[in-house]
């Protein structure tokens, strides 16, 4: 069995590692490219980076912004940036922190929930409509295949005995 580490997912054999690169290579670029596909398709006008950010206040806020930080894996300077952006749209707004009178946190505003909503609508239709296109084996195929990319997506060593993915919320980006 392969040692590995919490940070560390990939096999601790190098030979097991080398004969993988070239499907690594592959689904780099596939998701490279499906990233790029969604983003043709969205029409708010704001970059990955700012969706995530309001996606993180929308579903985890109100938020201090060193746990923005955590959330977007940034440092504190950045995380200020982004909520200042994101502020200066009318899509997040400050408050003050009702646990630290001199902390402040971020709140979404309606304008920024409607908008993340609008985002995340539209890149479902487009990806629905792609996969309407696909026989059934191949949608179950994918099925499966989501389930092992969340499980890779995440910071932990990979669980991917569940046959069914995880029941996911129209909301989620």
């Amino acid at each position: 069995m392969a040692n590995t580490t919490t940070n560390d997912i990939a096999p601790t054999r190098p030979d097991e590692a080398d004969s993988l690169r070239p499907l690594a290579e592959r689904l780099r670029l596939s998701m490279i490219h499906l990233s790029r596909q969604l983003r043709r398709h969205d029409t708010s006008g704001l970059t990955v980076a700012q969706v995530s950010g309001l996606a993180s206040v929308v579903h985890h806020g109100p938020l201090g912004i060193g746990r923005l930080a955590d959330l977007e894996s940034l440092p504190g300077s950045a995380a200020t940036r982004l909520a200042d952006k994101l502020e200066a749209a009318g899509l997040i707004r400050r408050q003050a922190n009702p646990c630290d009178r001199r902390g402040v946190q971020v709140v979404a505003t309606d304008t920024g929930a409607d908008l993340l909503a609008q985002h995340v609508r539209a890149g479902n239709a487009w990806l629905g409509g792609r996969l309407a296109e696909l026989t059934d084996p191949d949608r179950t195929a994918l099925e499966r295949a989501v389930t092992v990319l969340e499980s890779l997506a995440t910071e932990g060593p990979p669980s991917i005995t569940a046959a069914q993915p995880a029941a996911r919320g129209p909301e989620e980006s």
